[in-house]
């Protein structure tokens, strides 16, 4: 821009100019809010450390109060090969002798080899895991891959696994249960015809066998009167009992390292189930001699019971005429045709029928084809307490074997050894380690305090909260607290002196250990009475906190006071900015006209100096 005859020139910089003027209104005023806005966010800052600090301290407090740190329990095992263990709160300290008789574990069974080119079916197989059961169809010419596929597809199937292994003399099914324990055994029973290949997955458990021969003896005792059964030279907890039942293998057994030995035996039996039943020889021999005797009494009846059907035969005959007309089902004839005979003949030929009834149960499960065999036994854990209590579970953990702890079984213990031990204690360590925490806890409020509120000597800097009350009265009334004692509290545990904890000159905490372990060792149980309850030690922290940084708190309240400081000056920052656009525009509008009538001012001026020229 230059000054003519007229005063100011064309080509004058309106934007420059414009913007110096503006920003002559606008630093002043800007600078003002800027600085204002700087000091509210340092003090909105600086309450906030000062309250996370405090409520450290007051979670610290909730804890103690709640008993939580004292109900705390630490377990070790003296062999973590055998059985660990958790504890819970409710643990009494103690320890305790474990004797881990045996694991449990899933039952599994096996079938025999079949050659590469054997064909299944047609047919089906009733697979029972425990009390539920499930069919699979076996269509004709069926591999064995194709019988595992169907066992494993069917959607009722909730609990058993099929695998083919491929044996060094040709595949061979494997039907194991996915749950371990007694309750989940496995069963298989076979619908096919007599020399199918499918007969031979059949598979009956050692209990089902065992009272499959006690109801067949009792039916035919029932007619013929007590049978001379086989002495057994089964171990004691495999032979049978005062009525003549066959005891099947289970844990029988006192404490101490009989027990265990007695418990060895038993699984060396088992394990040698290689016969075709998949029963060990002695336990085999036995049923089969068991078998025998009650076949050959049940053969001593016939005659009888041919002659008691001969004098029936002609109402039989009757009802039955009347049974293919539709009159009179089976059963009904037949009791009708019971009922001509007198009562004592009656009950001695229902009874014949109940006999072979159950010896035909029983037949084919000693003589028909092979069948499957156990390799893995289904068992329920088995411990022994303190040489006196039985404990048993479906699986390897036992929950609240003792109160408030649950173990886990590892291992079996080994005869000749002392049982595995564990031990549960108080977790003093931990209590010590909150009480250490709390301390250092309030060491950070206090150093953040002094640091937030102090003034440098030196270059006369104020901290954001100098001269604040709410740090002085925070400060004091936890000092308050931590000097004076909780009356309810046991003689020697009424104040933190007496748990080693002392004020220094500088205003921290310290702790003196050997008073505190002392403490912590001698008189656990009483902690609680000092730090819990209404009224104790940590209670009045809690409340002495709340009073600063709960919603209705000094700090909070001046948190929320200094966030409506901000809200006023970003009302301010938008007005600012609002008036500033508007004097920048009214600045440029006149600085535009200006520059006009400057413009046709020069212009005139020419024209009238053109013309004096001439």
């Amino acid at each position: 821009m230059s000054i003519g005859p007229m005063g100011i020139s064309g080509g004058m910089d309106i934007n420059a100019m414009v913007n110096k003027i503006v920003d002559a209104e606008r630093v002043p005023k800007q600078q003002r809010i800027d600085n204002e806005r700087m000091t509210i966010d340092a003090s909105i800052s600086a309450y906030g450390r000062l309250r996370e600090s405090l409520d450290t301290m007051k979670g610290l407090m909730t804890n103690f109060r709640q008993a939580e740190a004292f109900a705390a329990r630490t377990v070790n095992t003296t062999d973590d090969s055998i059985v660990s263990a958790t504890a819970t709160t409710k643990a009494i300290a103690g320890k305790y002798a474990i004797d881990v008789l045996q694991l449990a574990q899933s039952h599994k069974v096996a079938s025999e080899t079949f050659s590469e080119d054997t064909k299944f079916g047609p047919g089906k197989l009733q697979v029972s895991f425990g009390n539920k059961s499930f069919d699979v169809d076996v269509r004709s010419n069926s591999k064995l891959v194709d019988i595992v596929r169907g066992i494993n597809g069917t959607s009722a199937n909730s609990g058993v696994r099929a695998s083919v292994i491929n044996d060094t003399e040709g595949p061979r099914l494997i039907l194991a249960s996915n749950l371990p324990g007694e309750k989940h055994q496995l069963k298989v029973l076979v619908e096919s015809a007599t020399g199918n290949p499918l007969k031979k997955l059949e598979y009956q458990t050692l209990q089902d066998r065992t009272n499959a021969i006690n109801a067949a003896r009792e039916a035919v005792e029932a007619v013929v009167g007590p049978l001379a059964m086989p002495e057994s030279t089964l171990p004691q907890s495999q032979q049978v009992d005062a009525n003549g039942n066959f005891i099947p293998p289970d844990v029988q057994q006192s404490a101490g390292d009989d027990q265990r030995q007695s418990q060895v035996d038993v699984g060396v039996i088992t394990s040698a189930a290689t016969d075709v039943l998949g029963l060990s020889d002695p336990t085999l021999s036995f049923l089969k001699a068991s078998y025998a005797v009650i076949k050959e009494a049940q053969q001593l009846f016939q005659d009888e019971k041919v002659n008691l059907e001969q004098k029936i035969a002609p109402e039989r005959a009757a009802y039955e005429q009347q049974v293919q007309r539709g009159i009179l089902t089976e059963e009904e004839a037949q009791q009708r045709a019971l009922d001509e005979l007198e009562p004592t003949e009656r009950s001695r030929l229902e009874k014949m029928y109940l006999a072979e009834e159950q010896f035909e149960q029983l037949q084919p499960l000693f003589e028909t084809e092979a069948s499957m065999i156990q390799v893995q036994a289904g068992q329920d854990a088995v411990v022994i307490l303190d040489g006196v209590a039985k404990l048993s579970s479906s699986n390897n953990v036992i929950e609240d074997a003792i109160e408030g702890v649950d173990l886990t079984l590892k291992g079996q213990s080994q005869p000749g050894k002392p049982p595995a031990e564990i031990g549960v204690e108080y977790d003093r360590q931990s209590v010590r380690s909150d009480i250490e925490n709390f301390v250092s806890a309030y060491n950070t409020f206090y150093q953040t305090s002094k640091a937030l509120s102090s003034v440098d000597p030196v270059t006369g800097q104020k901290g954001p909260l100098a001269g604040d009350s709410t740090v002085r009265n925070a400060d004091s009334r936890l000092k308050a607290i931590f000097s004076s004692g909780i009356e309810d509290a046991p003689v020697g545990l009424q104040s933190l002196t007496e748990f080693g904890i002392t004020t220094t000159r500088q205003g921290n905490l310290e702790v003196n250990y050997d008073l505190l372990d002392r403490q912590l060792n001698n008189n656990f149980n009483d902690l609680g009475d000092f730090f819990g309850g209404n009224t104790g030690f940590a209670r009045q922290i809690e409340d002495a906190i709340h009073g600063f940084t709960g919603v209705t708190g000094s700090i909070r309240t001046r948190e929320r006071s200094l966030s409506e400081q901000n809200y006023r000056l970003t009302d301010d920052q938008a007005a600012l900015d609002r008036r500033m656009e508007s004097l920048e525009q009214r600045t440029h509008n006149k600085f535009a006209a200006m520059q006009d009538a400057t413009g046709k001012m020069q212009g005139q001026l020419g024209a009238l100096m053109s013309a004096m020229g001439q």
